[in-house]
């Protein structure tokens, strides 16, 4: 009995300090403006390493004299937004190194360390292409039509988007434009027949000036928009796809709490956590007999669980 006992505390011991951090690191997350979107992203990552008994340091762009002591003396950095990352990537940091709230192409322009991949990696804002694809199958199972219109910067993502749609037997319109000027005469020509508009997170076509008459140029065209944040589900999108500021947090968070237990990043990667947005009075008034969004983002999941 007395060796069990024995045992028996030795082993409780052990797993009590397995439970505690293997080591509490200082980090430095760096938001490219306080507030808004950055700030809630950054709230969701202080509070998965806090949890783990790790340090935060917030910095905010631009960058003060100060603020070299306290990114030195940190494990990780993790930014928010694409000024942060181009700031941050441009002093080549000897930590790890992990960029969330911008798209996948401002990550590929990133001066990159060639030396060790694993220790900078992202969390981006786009939606992977399969997924924003199986949600046109499942919510508009009757159309087939799909318009892209992409701008230089996204032009790589249209590509992606194209290639998947053909390959889930859809008839993808892949458009690319060079500004705003020729954006509507594009828009005429590929919405001539239903089509579904998907919009791409390209802000130099689709933005706060244009949004407005894109939805009206579709549904004047009788074609569905869907959109990329729950700002066009309000405005008149039929549907949407996203994840928000603090879902992408909470991925970079355990993300980030899992590189300071190993030492390393995992590859670059799409947000892992979202939401689907509908919007009913559209759909009436398309004729769309369309699910309700918790619906469809079940099915969406389901969906990617067996692939």
């Amino acid at each position: 009995m007395g060796r069990l006992r024995l045992f028996l505390c030795a082993l409780c011991a052990a797993l009590l300090v397995a439970a505690l951090p293997v080591h509490a690191a200082q980090v430095a997350l760096v938001l490219s403006e306080e507030g808004g979107a950055f700030s809630e992203a950054a709230d969701a990552v202080s509070s998965e390493l806090r949890s783990a008994g790790h340090r935060i340091q917030t910095i905010i762009t631009p960058l003060r004299a100060e603020d070299g002591a306290a990114l030195n003396a940190s494990a990780l950095i993790v930014t928010f937004g694409t000024r942060a990352a181009q700031t941050i990537a441009s002093l080549a940091p000897r930590s790890l190194l992990l960029h969330t709230l911008l798209p996948r192409s401002a990550y590929d322009r990133l001066p990159q360390r060639g030396e060790d991949g694993r220790r900078t990696s992202a969390v981006f804002i786009d939606q992977p292409a399969g997924r924003q694809i199986e949600l046109l199958r499942l919510a508009l199972p009757d159309w087939s039509r799909v318009a892209l219109i992409v701008g230089r910067e996204s032009s790589e993502l249209g590509a992606r988007l194209q290639a998947n749609a053909r390959e889930r037997r859809l008839r993808p319109v892949l458009e690319q434009v060079g500004d705003e000027s020729d954006l509507y005469p594009t828009l005429q020509r590929v919405l001539a027949e239903p089509t579904i508009l998907l919009a791409i997170p390209d802000s130099a076509l689709y933005n706060n000036r244009t949004i407005s008459n894109i939805l009206l140029t579709a549904y004047h065209h009788r074609s569905p928009v869907v959109g990329f944040s729950p700002a066009y589900v309000k405005a008149g999108a039929l549907l949407a796809l996203y994840s928000t500021p603090a879902q992408i947090g909470q991925q970079a968070g355990e993300t980030a709490r899992h590189a300071l237990a190993s030492g390393n990043l995992p590859a670059a990667s799409a947000p892992r956590y979202f939401h689907v947005g509908t919007n009913p009075y559209v759909a009436r008034s398309l004729g769309i007999n369309l699910e309700d969004a918790n619906t469809l983002r079940e099915r969406l999941e389901r969906w990617e669980n067996t692939q």
